[in-house]
């Protein structure tokens, strides 16, 4: 589905700009990226012998830091279509970073 940019302007806590659609993107992909790291772990194939809370929490926030260095690198494209595809309602003058 593509977007079309409205006629006229919208009104804005703030003007947008490039550096903020790229940390959003970057984000939506490490967001993606979570949840799939989350449904992959949840997939069982048997007991786990060495299952217990702390080894849980230890893989989720192994998953969370895969996921966010994956979408600030050349991932899997998801923030890479994101920016293209939101980047008519930025504003190119301001790079806020």
């Amino acid at each position: 589905m593509e977007l079309k940019p409205l006629s006229g302007s919208l009104p804005l806590a703030r003007e947008n700009s490039a550096a903020d659609l790229r940390r959003a993107a970057e984000g939506f992909e490490e967001i993606f990226l979570t949840q799939m790291l989350k449904a992959a772990r949840s997939a069982s194939l048997g007991d786990d012998i060495m299952g217990s809370s702390a080894v849980e929490k230890t893989r989720d926030l192994f998953d969370a830091e895969i996921a966010r260095s994956s979408s600030r690198r050349t991932g899997l494209g998801i923030a890479d279509a994101v920016e293209r595809q939101f980047s008519p309602f930025v504003t190119s003058g301001s790079k806020a970073d």
